[in-house]
């Protein structure tokens, strides 16, 4: 379907602030667990895309966007937005090299509305050629908030768009760079994860600044005193507090997305950091609540480049009253053992499974807040994970880089089944309907039974890569491929 050109110049519980219908998909990972698993039942299993002599079946929309797309859709209040680059320019006027967020109407799929971010003219450490914008928004009524390949968090009011009588205005926008000295640094090979999707709780949204170290030029982190994670008033831009506890020890480059949880009657912000830590801080001060070494102390090599040393490409989801994150490294690091962990919220201090005992030694905390780990053995073992979990019914699913699929038990961490899709897998995965959703580097995505033996239920190919994460929003399943955005709906034809 091709869209015509239109374009506007311009206990434990989980704390949700989101507007809209509650079948909406209004931030990476549904809500502020960050767990994508859909409350809706009747998820499509059979489609196929149009093609020569072969009609579509199924496909509620379907629309070309740029070359490499890597935010998760969005959807809410009528509008779904994509980050993507700006290979296939809907202004004549823009045919730049850029990376942009697209919105279009989430009823028949029509373009509304394009940002278009340029890029730095740092060269390709700072901004790589070609890639598409990571930042998956956060919409909440009138606003939304994403960051940019410039390093940029922008605040736009989009009501105007909502309501069909103009375009989205700018409200406030801090430069990460400039106004806090946040090095920033891209690698060659672009993932999904490497700009922060926004984080909100109350009047303040919380942003991963993804502070990094310097490659060219001198392997050392430039900016140890920057922030790596940032705390805003979320109407104003105003900073109420930042930490820059990874300092020079930052691996490489700093992912992921934070996760606001309320515990014993106090809001954690929960962030995986560059040196390979998960730390858990007050939502309203800043202050260092808990922190947990997903790494074991062997791991540690001297020379960060050789060991198994991890840090994290995902979000930390919660679920159950516990958070579940693994660790990985940035594909260009290739492949190596990874480490999924199940950790209890409620302590605080130092929470690892192990305590410094000499250089390259451990041995036990007995502050652990480590519930569960999974290692697996063999060609079942549990690779870097570029991904973060989904779970429900007390199943985990875990897809590892290499592209193997594992599911356990959320309680004890004992393996159910694993499935490999012979694939490098970037993305999360949904669960939906009973279902689970995973998308590959060689576009097929798979759907498996939620459930304690495997059961492969269907598979499609889409012709080219997905890295961004599949949703299940009022009634339509959105697979955002590195070209396209379809919208897929049961008995569609």
């Amino acid at each position: 379907m091709r869209i015509p050109y239109m374009h506007f110049l311009g206990g434990a519980l989980v704390i949700s602030s989101i507007i809209g219908s509650a079948a909406d998909w209004p931030m990476r990972g549904r809500d502020n667990s960050r767990n994508a698993v859909s409350v809706e039942t009747g998820a499509p299993v059979q489609w196929q895309l149009a093609a020569r002599n072969r009609p579509a079946q199924n496909i509620f929309w379907s629309t070309e966007i740029g070359s490499f797309n890597l935010g998760d859709p969005v959807v809410a209040d009528g509008l779904v937005w994509v980050g993507t680059n700006n290979d296939h320019p809907r202004d004549p006027k823009r045919t730049n090299d850029a990376s942009v967020l697209m919105c279009f109407r989430e009823a028949d799929g029509k373009f509304l509305y394009q940002h278009v971010s340029d890029r730095l003219k740092d060269g390709n450490v700072f901004d790589w050629w070609n890639c598409g914008l990571a930042s998956s928004p956060l919409v909440e009524g009138d606003r939304l908030w994403f960051c940019n390949n410039r390093g940029e968090v922008i605040c736009l009011d989009i009501g105007a768009l909502r309501s069909g009588k103009g375009e989205p205005r700018e409200v406030w926008k801090v430069d990460l760079r400039k106004q806090l000295g946040v090095f920033l640094r891209v690698p060659m090979i672009a993932n999904h994860a490497i700009h922060c999707s926004v984080a909100s709780y109350r009047d303040l949204i919380y942003v991963n600044t993804t502070n990094a170290r310097q490659i060219d030029g001198g392997d050392k982190v430039p900016a140890p005193n920057a922030p790596s994670l940032v705390c805003f008033q979320k109407h104003t831009g105003k900073v109420v507090w930042q930490d820059n506890s990874p300092g020079d020890r930052i691996f490489d480059l700093q992912h992921g997305s934070p996760l606001v949880i309320e515990v014993k009657g106090r809001t954690q912000v929960i962030m995986g950091q560059g040196d390979g830590w998960l730390r858990s801080f007050d939502a309203l001060t800043g202050k260092l609540i808990w922190k947990f070494d997903i790494n074991f102390k062997k791991d540690r090599h001297p020379k960060r480049w050789e060991g198994d040393w991890n840090y994290f490409m995902a979000t930390p989801v919660f679920y159950g009253g516990r958070v579940y994150i693994g660790g990985g490294r940035h594909v260009e690091w290739g492949d190596g053992p990874g480490r999924l962990c199940c950790i209890d919220p409620t302590k605080s201090g130092d929470v690892s499974s192990e305590l410094e005992d000499g250089p390259g030694r451990g041995k036990a905390n007995p502050n652990s807040a480590l519930v569960w780990e999974y290692l697996g053995e063999g060609e079942e073992r549990m690779g870097r994970m570029l991904a973060s979990v989904a779970i429900h019914d007390d199943l985990v699913i875990a897809p590892d880089r290499r592209g193997m699929i594992h599911c356990l038990d959320a309680r004890t961490g004992a393996k159910q089944w694993t499935h490999d899709t012979r694939a490098s897998v970037w993305c999360s995965p949904l669960i939906a309907d009973g279902k689970v959703y995973v998308g590959d580097e060689d576009g097929d995505l798979v759907i498996l039974r939620l459930a304690r033996q495997k059961v492969r239920v269907a598979e499609h190919n889409l012709w080219s890569p997905i890295y961004a994460s599949p949703v299940y929003a009022n009634g339509v399943l959105y697979v955002m491929t590195s070209t396209h955005v379809h919208a897929i709906r049961a008995d569609e034809r």
